[in-house]
């Protein structure tokens, strides 16, 4: 996952809103049609406030429309849709609207008690056009306490923060959705023994490997990591989308209203046995902002159980650290998912000592010792463990790039046992 430093502080902060479920807000997702166009709805909770807020897509562009609503007095739904921004959105002193443009209204009426399926009309303010709505509920999530604005159906609120856990389709029903749409196959090649393929999104020209054949396993654990990695992988391209509209965070900034990926992107397997998979992500967006968000990001899972992988499991020397950068005690860890790791005293200078000093200029003006405290990295290829630097902001991502190279046969002193294993390096 890549996200931009600003979206991510704002993230973050509404996280700690959404992680009480106490008397959170339900978000139900529905999919059905307007007209013969199929779309997915997800909403909030309509059964005891006067407004609600929701979002909805057409399943052929997979971005998100804002959309707000009231209940009218005998229960039915009426619902305003945000039409994008234009210069409407601006009033004559240049200043950005309070209220949105609206493109089209819905009204909508349970069909049944329990509010399982809605039927109603959708109408175009500008022709007059009006077709049929049918939605029919699939799933529901809890937002949060205190999530009671349009940035609380955003799903970077479910992974702000976490480091290893798997998003589910029970977390992000209606995201979820969005991946069932025909894709374009790519041709399939062989890569140390297996086969894999790039499919594309076409919405978002987007590409993400699927491992077709691997010998010795089978393949439906890791497909499955890989597909809601490529649902992260596509968080930012569809939100950048979204942000054609003023409820999402429309500023007139360049970018916004495409995919944001000014530079392109690419998803490729670049370490694949029967045990142990490493992913690495590349790429730059831009959807608004001071600069471009360049990201290099590397993944490992478990083959066999589609199971991610934190660098700490692999490697000796990789410890808990608390927000100042500290070693910490692995007995005081309480959530593993929402800890920080990175390499102690012994393994930054065993590094240090070790890797390419020729170039003093990069040093000096990088910063490189601290970087290997603060930014190391690790992945592995058919024959080398490689540490590097990770995570650098903007203004020193040129700073980003490989530090030193182990052969693996060398590498067994400074791997942990299940590194060890899932290397293939036991006796």
């Amino acid at each position: 996952m890549h996200l931009s430093a600003t979206r991510l502080a704002a993230m973050l902060a509404i996280s700690i809103l959404a992680a009480t479920p106490a008397f959170g807000i339900e978000a139900t997702t529905y999919k059905g049609t307007i007209g013969k166009i199929a779309i997915i709805v997800e909403m909030s909770d309509v059964s005891d406030a006067d407004r609600f807020f929701a979002r909805y897509a057409y399943m052929s562009r997979g971005a998100d429309i804002p959309l707000h609503g009231r209940i009218n007095d005998d229960g039915s739904l009426a619902i305003e849709e945000e039409a994008p921004c234009d210069p409407s959105c601006r009033n004559t002193d240049g200043d950005i609207v309070e209220d949105p443009p609206i493109g089209a209204d819905w009204t909508l009426a349970r069909q049944d008690r329990t509010g399982a399926q809605l039927k109603g009309m959708w109408t175009d303010r500008k022709s007059g056009k009006s077709l049929v709505v049918t939605l029919e509920r699939v799933g529901t999530r809890t937002l949060g306490d205190g999530a009671e604005t349009l940035d609380a159906l955003d799903p970077v609120n479910v992974i702000a923060g976490w480091t290893s856990r798997k998003i589910t389709p029970a977390l992000l029903p209606y995201d979820f959705l969005k991946l069932d749409y025909p894709v374009k196959r790519g041709p399939e090649t062989t890569f140390q023994g297996a086969t894999i393929r790039l499919d594309t999104d076409p919405r978002t020209e987007t590409s993400y490997p699927v491992i077709v054949t691997l010998p010795g396993t089978a393949t439906g654990a890791i497909n499955g990591y890989l597909q809601q990695q490529w649902l992260q992988f596509q968080f930012n391209p569809y939100y950048c989308k979204s942000t054609a509209y003023l409820g999402f965070g429309w500023s007139g900034s360049g970018g916004q209203g495409t995919t944001g990926l000014d530079g392109g992107s690419s998803a490729e397997i670049e370490y694949l046995t029967d045990r142990l998979l490493g992913l690495v992500e590349n790429g730059s967006s831009y959807c608004g902002g001071a600069h471009p968000n360049h990201f290099e990001n590397r993944h490992f899972a478990d083959v066999r159980t589609g199971e991610p992988i934190e660098a700490e499991r692999l490697l000796k020397g990789w410890v808990p650290k608390n927000p100042d950068g500290q070693d910490m005690d692995p007995a005081m860890v309480v959530d593993e998912n929402n800890q920080r790791y990175g390499p102690n005293a012994d393994l930054v200078a065993f590094i240090n000592a070790r890797r390419d000093t020729s170039d003093a200029s990069i040093a000096t003006d990088c910063g490189m010792s601290d970087l290997v405290a603060s930014n190391l990295g690790v992945y592995f290829t058919r024959n080398e463990l490689v540490f590097n630097l990770r995570n650098l902001p903007h203004v020193i991502f040129a700073c980003t790039g490989d530090l030193l190279r182990i052969p693996l046969r060398e590498a067994k002193p400074l791997l942990t046992e299940d590194g060890v294993r899932y290397l293939g390096l036991g006796d």
